[in-house]
Parts: structure tokens; sequence; C-alpha cells
């Protein structure tokens, strides 16, 4: 598509410049240069974008990584307390599990919400697709 446009841009300078009867030679030279000049625009919008995209991914990363460890130490306390052989809870120990909790209904509350939820789901499947391995 862009190779198509700059080509009728390049033919529609062409087309003006002869029009106006310029010497072949200019007409070469401004015509290749505005083209160029429009060419080397789009370039840089489409790396522009791809530079933004790269660095929304590298955001997802960081947020899912911190929601990742508030997560996991909450779950450390939990499974410490529930590996024990015992049947009752002491006060102690029920007030450590509901702290776990809070923090972990917090991590979830307070720093998932960051993305948009087009872009978590996103970043699940894509989670999703790497476990699962390469197509056979």
């Amino acid at each position: 598509m862009i190779a198509v446009i700059v080509a009728a841009l390049g033919f529609i300078l062409d087309h003006v410049l002869v029009q106006e009867g310029l010497p072949r030679f200019e007409m070469l030279i401004i015509s290749n240069g505005l083209t160029g000049l429009f060419a080397g625009g789009l370039f840089y919008q489409m790396a522009r974008e791809a530079r933004a995209g790269r660095e929304l991914v590298r955001e997802r990363m960081k947020t899912i990584a911190e929601l990742n460890h508030h997560i996991r130490n909450a779950l450390q306390v939990i499974k410490f307390l529930g590996g024990k052989q015992q049947t009752g809870l002491d006060a102690m120990q029920l007030q450590l599990i509901n702290d776990s909790v809070d923090r972990i209904e917090w991590a979830l509350r307070e720093v998932l919400p960051r993305y948009p939820q087009d872009a978590l789901r996103s970043t699940e499947q894509d989670a999703d697709a790497r476990s699962m391995g390469p197509a056979a």
C-alpha cells in the first residue's frame, strides 16, 4: 500500500512539474526529493508506532511482574500455614491468612486495573499460546 501511495505521489509530481515546463533534470530532483521526503515521513511514523507498541508491551510485563510478586508473597504465607498438620488454627495464624488474602485482593484491585482489559486478554492469550508449545 505504501509503495502504491509513494509511486502515485511521484507520478503526480512528475505530471505537475512537466505541465509547469521545468527542465527534465530539475524536475527529477524536485520530484524525487519530495517523494523521498514523503516516504521517509511514512517510515518515521511506522517506526514511531512500533516503538510505542514495544513500550506498551514492556509496561505490561512490568505490571504483570509486580502483580505476580505480590500474589506469590501473599500465597507463601497461606501455603506455609496450610501445610501444618493442625486441626485448628490459632488467632495469629488466622490473622496472617486474612492479611494475606487482603494483600491478594489489594494487588488484584490496585495493580491489575492499570491495564486496559483488552491488553490483559491479549497478554493472557499470548501466555496460553506459549504454554501449549509449538503447534504440531
